[in-house]
C-alpha cells in the first residue's frame, strides 16, 4: 500500500478541509511541530480525528475501549518510567493484551517492547487526552492488584512501638499508603459508588463498593496493612488515630478528578479490628428537581400539590438507601423562596441547600430531633423538615407543629405507605391526631436500571411471573443487560425510582381514626387509585427500565 500523507487522510476522512491543512503546514514549517499536533492545537480537528487518521496512515487499529485507564496492565519486566517516556501502556481485555499509544512513529520503542515480551503484540492507537489520563493513573494500577501497591509499606503491630500514636501517624503518611487510599477513593468515584466498605477479617482486609445499591467486592489486601490504611483514613477524617476501642465518626473533603467530594467516615471496632464505611457525597452529581427523580407524571403532580399546601404532615418512607433524603431535599428546593422560611434538623446534613436553615443533630449535647424540633417551631418557620421520626416524642411535636400552621416533612422506616400510619400508632401517637395531621405518605424504592449499552430482550412465561397479578398473558418480553465496560459487567447502570403515593381524604381519615391498621388502609388506598410498589415495579419491567429479578429484590417486603 502506498504511503499517504496525514493531511490527505484527514481531508479524505472529512475531519479537516484542505485550507486548514495548508495553513497548518505553513505554521509547522516555522515551529517544527507535527502536523497533527498543530491542527489539534488550532482547533481544526479533534484528538479522536487525529488518532483515526494516524491509524489509517500506519495501518493500525483504534482502541475501542472508552476509558483505557480502567483496563491497564503493567508488565513487571518493563520499567514504568520507560513506558511513560515512550508513551506506551498495556491494555488487558479478558486474555488479550494490547499495547496502546498515541505516537505510532516511535517504532524503535515499540520494537524494543516486542523483543522484551518475546511475542508479537497488537498495537492500537488512542487519542492523546485518553493516553495522558491513562499515564497519569498507570502507577496506581500496578499489576492490577491493590495489594502490590503496599509491598514497600511498613507494617505496624500494636505494642511494637513506644509512642504508638506518633508511629501510626508516620505510617499514615508513607507514600504507598497515601497512594493506596487515594486509589480506593478514586476507584469508588469511577465506579459511581455511594459507599466504600473497608472490612477486616480473620485473614485479610477486603474493600467493597456499593454501586446502585448493591455491594461489589474488589481484590483483598494483606491483613498486615490494616493499621496503615485505617490510620490514613482516620488522619484524613481528623479522628483519633490511637483510639481503637470505640466507634468514631468524621468527615473528609477532597477533590477527585475535578469533583469536590464530601465524605462521611464511620469507624467501628470488631473482633478482628476496625471496619470503616465511607459515604461519598458528590455535590456536583446531586440534581434536586422533580424531573430528575423519575417519578411518574401522575404521582409527581399529586406529590407537588401536597407539598405546596400551606400546612400539613407528609411522610416519605422506605429502607436506608432508598432515596428518601433526596426526595425531601428536592421538595424543599421546589418550595424554597424568599417568601418562606425553611428549617431542617438532620442527622447528618448530607446535602447543603442555599437559602435553607439546616441544623445538625448532636445527641451528645442534647440536640436530639425532639429538642431541635421544639426550638425550630419557636423560630417562626413556614416549612420544617425533620430528618427522621424515631420516637413518639418527635412524632407528637411534628404533628402538633403541622396542626398549628406549619408544613412538616419527615421520613419513617416502614415497608409501604400504609405501614407509616400503623407505625405512628405503635409509637403511641393518638389515631385522631394522625388522621387530622397527615396529608400523605410516599413509599419509595430504588431499583437498578438496565444498562442501555448492553441491553438485550428475553422472554418469560406466565408461570415464571406467578407473584405478579398483572401477568395475564401467556408470555412477556423483558430487557436485561448482559454486562459491558459501560456498566462494569453488572448489566445495570444507574437506578430508577418506584413510588407508592397515598393521599388522605375524608374516608381515609375516618378509617385512620377508628382502625389505624396497615391492611385496611392499604386496601382503601388502592381503591382510591394508589399504585402499590410492586405494581410500579411491574410497569418498570414492562417498559424495559429494570429487570424481573431486580424488582423482586427491592419490593420483596412491600
Amino acid at each position: 500500500m502506498a504511503y499517504r500523507q496525514l493531511g490527505d487522510i484527514l481531508v479524505a476522512q472529512g475531519a479537516a478541509n484542505r485550507d486548514a491543512v495548508q495553513a497548518a503546514l505553513r505554521k509547522q514549517a516555522g515551529n517544527g511541530d507535527r502536523l497533527g499536533e498543530t491542527l489539534v492545537g488550532e482547533g481544526a480537528i479533534q484528538p479522536a480525528d487525529l488518532a483515526a487518521a494516524l491509524a489509517e496512515q500506519f495501518e493500525l487499529a483504534v482502541c475501542p475501549v472508552e476509558d483505557p485507564a480502567k483496563h491497564l496492565w503493567l508488565d513487571e519486566n518493563l520499567p514504568y518510567p520507560f513506558l511513560v517516556e515512550h508513551r506506551v501502556l498495556f491494555l488487558i481485555d479478558g486474555e488479550t493484551i494490547t499495547a496502546i499509544t498515541d505516537d505510532p512513529t516511535d517504532w524503535a520503542s515499540l520494537e524494543a517492547i516486542r523483543m522484551q515480551r518475546g511475542e508479537e503484540l497488537e498495537i492500537q492507537l488512542v487519542p492523546t487526552p485518553a493516553m495522558d489520563d491513562a499515564l497519569a493513573r498507570a502507577e496506581d494500577y500496578a499489576a492490577n492488584n491493590l495489594g502490590t501497591m503496599m509491598q514497600d509499606a511498613e507494617v505496624f503491630e500494636a505494642g511494637d512501638w513506644g509512642d504508638e500514636e506518633e508511629h501510626l501517624r508516620d505510617l499514615a503518611l508513607e507514600a504507598p499508603v497515601v497512594r493506596m487510599v487515594n486509589l480506593i477513593i478514586t476507584a469508588a468515584v469511577e465506579k459511581r459508588a455511594s459507599d466504600i466498605h473497608i472490612e477486616i477479617g480473620e485473614y485479610n482486609l477486603r474493600v467493597r463498593y456499593r454501586v446502585d445499591g448493591v455491594l461489589h467486592e474488589t481484590e483483598s489486601i494483606d491483613k498486615k496493612h490494616h493499621a496503615a490504611v485505617t490510620s490514613r483514613i482516620k488522619l484524613l477524617a481528623k479522628l483519633d488515630i490511637a483510639e481503637r476501642r470505640i466507634p468514631q465518626d468524621g468527615r473528609i473533603k477532597m477533590q477527585i478528578q475535578g469533583f469536590d467530594l464530601d465524605m462521611r467516615v464511620a469507624v467501628t471496632p470488631t473482633i478482628y479490628g476496625e471496619n470503616i464505611v465511607i459515604r461519598l457525597l458528590n455535590q456536583q452529581q446531586v440534581e434536586l428537581d422533580f424531573s430528575s427523580l423519575g417519578m411518574p407524571d401522575l404521582e409527581r403532580g399529586q406529590f407537588t400539590r401536597m407539598v405546596e399546601q400551606p400546612q400539613g404532615f407528609i411522610l416519605v418512607t422506605g429502607p436506608t438507601g432508598s432515596g428518601k433524603t433526596t426526595t425531601l431535599h428536592t421538595a424543599l428546593t421546589h418550595l424554597n423562596s424568599e417568601k418562606v422560611k425553611i428549617i431542617t434538623i438532620e442527622d447528618p446534613v448530607e446535602i447543603r441547600l442555599q437559602g435553607i436553615n439546616q441544623i445538625q443533630m448532636n445527641p451528645k449535647i442534647g440536640m436530639t430531633f425532639a429538642n431541635g424540633l421544639r426550638s425550630i417551631v419557636r423560630q417562626d418557620p413556614d416549612i420544617v423538615m425533620v430528618g427522621e421520626i424515631r420516637d413518639a416524642e418527635t412524632a407528637d411535636i411534628a404533628i402538633q407543629a403541622s396542626l398549628t400552621g406549619h408544613m412538616v416533612l419527615s421520613t419513617l422506616h416502614t415497608n409501604d405507605a400504609a405501614g407509616s400510619i400503623a407505625r405512628l400508632a405503635d409509637m403511641g401517637v393518638e389515631s385522631y391526631l394522625i388522621a387530622s395531621a397527615l396529608t400523605g405518605a410516599l413509599a419509595q424504592r430504588l431499583c437498578r436500571r438496565v444498562c442501555p449499552k448492553c441491553a438485550e430482550t428475553y422472554t418469560l412465561t406466565r408461570s415464571h411471573l406467578a407473584d405478579f397479578p398483572e401477568a395475564v398473558e401467556p408470555e412477556y418480553t423483558f430487557r436485561r443487560g448482559h454486562g459491558c465496560e459501560y456498566c462494569d459487567g453488572t448489566g445495570f447502570h444507574g437506578r430508577v425510582g418506584l413510588y407508592e403515593l397515598m393521599g388522605t381524604n375524608d374516608e381515609m381519615r375516618e378509617l385512620i381514626q377508628h382502625s389505624p391498621e396497615a391492611g385496611p388502609i392499604r386496601a382503601l388506598a388502592k381503591r382510591n387509585g394508589t399504585k402499590l410498589l410492586r405494581e410500579c415495579g411491574w410497569q418498570a419491567m414492562v417498559e424495559g427500565t429494570s429487570t424481573v429479578e431486580e424488582v423482586r429484590r427491592v419490593t420483596q417486603w412491600s
